[in-house]
């Protein structure tokens, strides 16, 4: 009996713990399996951050540019640019009406990181600001050292340095680190400008940009150009030329790869800017950027080790190891559940910025195509049905502001919390909900809406009454004023940016004793034309979206506007078309030639010598939308032909005469307008096809390379090793080896 009990003691043992070894296998493997899926949502947490702040630098950049083509639209900029000397007449009239001119752009200023911006005037070597001007001699002694006048004058003087971050730290008399980047105005219009837009580029705010991505103690970002030279650098220490020289020689595709640099193992992740093709580089010490990785990795070994020293004592501990291995597991899926609600609670976090940039694009006219209309106003969740829509523009008076308003002083409140005062009191007087926009502290933009059967006049005179109360109500509690200008009532949400205009206007005639002012109710008295620089970006968009409904409203606007509430004399007409004019030829400039569009442009062109005329004009603008949105249909064309190619590249009759044969399009057209869509041309593009599959095939099948070829679409193995060579830089049999 003692033997049969050993025996089967001994069974019981074996049994037990084959099915401990059999948990253990599958726990690692399952451990692994995590361990590597944690990798990967951290490199492509790492990956998104990097990404959404090289958007955010290429934002600061398209501003700088935004900024540098509103500077050629300024007459007076132009004319001070082409002076060779400043002893011309009205030299100094001029240069002071474009400082005043430039004093506009502040606010625009303040939102990029920058320490100043000012523009230099090569002929007659003067520098321009909203507070300067200058010649370069007592500009440059004011803001720098004065030994480097000679080096910065060449610097500024260069057309090669246009469009780099240029480091200007000796010419500077702090210890700020600092760039210099400038614009070439000629690039921003047709007319000769002899200028250079200049920004001086803060490193301290430059840093903040990229303040959300964690560079732990020996990390840091570095940045490239196109032309793979170092741009700049930001990270907590000094950085050694030799991790710069090893960055400028990595290549990988998928902008993840590990390096040894110092002897230090580092995490490098990079993307490439779609606005300038920069290169970002963000080094991230592996060890300290997985660090929760690897104390995990610890704490699982250490218990894996005393789970196999328990397993020898398994008929004692079976039921308290098996316990523990599945609270492995419970608290392995717990991790996860509540990393997914993170990244919930990220996208939900998120979603008010979102919201906000859509309703700054529906007001300020940026949305021009009515599918783009249609799923910012889902997204908004404003209602789909037919309503009419106005936009209420206000203007807050705080305790750090003051304003003189019919000889009485306006002094706001001492509080740090108007912003939360001021929005819980506008959706208690305009319900529905408001749709509230705030760009700053000081002003606030409101979506109204109001059915589509009401009056004007009634539904304009409700929110007067409802602004009426909100402001007593301030005032009154919180001693904070404000003053309102409203839009007239459109129907849909398309026309939205011409109520914002009109708002904007209308709030310049408010007074102490009349706070708000609607549009339809002011008397026009300004000598002037209508045509201000908003509503030619707007006409921009609209001609190159190809919408006709909105391009006939902004000429009802121009004509309404300077025909029949101002009443403009003839002179003033002229100046109005030539404006007109002057935007329509810009966007016929854009337009490249082509055979397929020689007629249209042809026509296009005729109207362009014949007698300007509001008419005219607008007849231009139709024209041009129209070849736009044939534009926009070819383009549809060319992706279709795209996923056609996918399909049948390794058919080695594919070519552009058979492509010519199965779309209606000629192959010259074909290839003209592939290159404009896709940025390469056909044959580059069936090639990198081919070859990324050849490498597949290499690394996973045990074809030869004969077989590899002709699988591909390749009727010769000479032409397949050439273009292999070509892309990879080695031959096929050694591509294999290395894979």
């Amino acid at each position: 009996m003692k033997s049969k009990n050993t025996k089967f003691l001994r069974k019981l043992v074996f049994l037990y713990s084959t099915i401990i070894v059999t948990i253990l296998i599958t726990g690692v493997y399952l451990y692994n399996l995590s361990i590597d899926n944690v990798s990967k949502e951290i490199k492509a947490q790492n990956r998104f951050m990097l990404e959404k702040t090289i958007q955010d630098m290429d934002s600061s950049l398209r501003r700088m540019e935004i900024l540098a083509g509103q500077m050629v639209e300024n007459s007076n900029i132009v004319y001070l640019a082409n002076q060779p000397t400043n002893r011309v007449r009205d030299f100094y009239l001029k240069a002071y009406h474009a400082m005043d001119d430039l004093s506009v752009y502040g606010l625009t200023q303040a939102t990029l990181p920058i320490n100043d911006a000012y523009i230099y005037l090569n002929k007659p070597d003067f520098f321009l600001s909203s507070s300067i001007f200058q010649n370069s001699y007592f500009f440059y002694v004011q803001k720098y050292d004065l030994p480097y006048y000679d080096n910065f004058m060449e610097l500024v003087n260069n057309s090669d340095v246009y469009y780099q971050f240029l480091p200007i730290d000796n010419y500077k008399r702090s210890d700020a680190s600092a760039f210099l980047y400038m614009l070439p105005l000629d690039n921003y219009t047709v007319q000769n400008i002899p200028a250079s837009l200049c920004f001086e580029v803060d490193h301290q705010q430059l840093s903040e940009i990229f303040s959300e991505l964690n560079l732990y103690q020996e990390g840091f970002i570095f940045v490239t150009d196109q032309d793979n030279q170092p741009v700049f650098t930001i990270s907590n220490a000094p950085i050694d030329e030799t991790i710069k020289s090893e960055l400028l020689n990595l290549h990988d595709a998928q902008g993840l790869s590990e390096a040894s640099m110092n002897n230090v193992e580092m995490l490098i992740t990079n993307s490439q800017s779609s606005f300038n093709n920069w290169n970002y580089f963000l080094v991230q010490p592996k060890d300290a950027s997985l660090y929760s990785l690897y104390q995990y990795r610890n704490i699982f070994f250490t218990i894996l080790g005393i789970s196999l020293l328990v397993s020898a004592f398994i008929l004692l501990f079976l039921s308290r190891t098996n316990m523990k291995r599945f609270t492995q597991l419970g608290t392995e899926l717990e991790n996860t559940l509540s990393h997914q609600e993170r990244l919930q609670e990220l996208v939900e976090n998120q979603k008010p910025l979102i919201m906000d940039t859509y309703l700054h694009k529906i007001i300020e006219g940026n949305i021009s195509r009515d599918e783009e209309l249609a799923y910012a106003q889902e997204y908004l969740d404003i209602p789909s049905k037919d309503q009419k829509f106005a936009i209420l523009h206000l203007v807050i008076y705080l305790s750090q502001y003051e304003l003189q308003v019919d000889n009485s002083m306006v002094t706001g409140p001492d509080t740090l919390h108007h912003k939360e005062i001021i929005e819980e009191a506008l959706s208690d007087y305009f319900n529905d909900p408001p749709y509230i926009l705030s760009l700053n502290e000081r002003e606030y933009t409101l979506l109204l809406s109001c059915d589509p059967e009401a009056l004007d006049h009634e539904s304009t005179q409700y929110i007067k009454k409802q602004f009426i109360a909100f402001h007593d109500d301030l005032v009154k509690s919180h001693s904070i004023w404000a003053f309102a200008g409203l839009g007239d009532w459109n129907e849909g949400l398309m026309p939205t940016w011409k109520s914002y205009q009109q708002a904007k206007q209308a709030i310049s005639y408010t007074t102490k004793k009349t706070p708000i002012k609607s549009y339809i109710s002011l008397e026009e008295k300004s000598p002037g034309f209508y045509y201000p620089i908003e509503l030619t970006r707007q006409l921009t968009n609209f001609v190159t979206a190809g919408n006709t409904s909105q391009i006939l409203e902004i000429f009802e606007i121009i004509r309404h506007e300077n025909m029949e509430v101002r009443s403009l004399p003839i002179h003033m007409i002229q100046y109005l078309l030539t404006d007109i004019r002057n935007t329509l030829f810009k966007i016929r400039f854009d337009i490249k030639d082509s055979d397929e569009q020689a007629e249209a442009l042809q026509i296009i062109d005729s109207l362009f010598d014949q007698h300007m005329s509001l008419k005219l004009c607008e007849d231009l603008a139709l024209h041009l939308g129209k070849l736009f949105e044939k534009k926009t249909s070819s383009n549809e064309l060319i992706k279709t032909i795209k996923d056609y190619i996918d399909e049948n590249f390794e058919d080695p009759s594919l070519c552009l005469n058979k492509i010519a044969d199965e779309f209606p399009i000629s192959e010259s057209y074909f290839s003209y307008l592939f290159k404009e869509e896709m940025g390469v041309n056909f044959s580059s593009y069936l090639e990198r096809k081919r070859m990324e599959r050849a490498i597949e095939l290499l690394k996973s099948t045990t074809l030869t390379i004969q077989e590899i070829y002709q699988q591909i679409g390749y009727n010769s193995s000479h032409t397949f090793r050439r273009v292999f060579k070509k892309i990879y830089g080695m031959s096929p049999n050694q591509a294999r080896k290395e894979l």
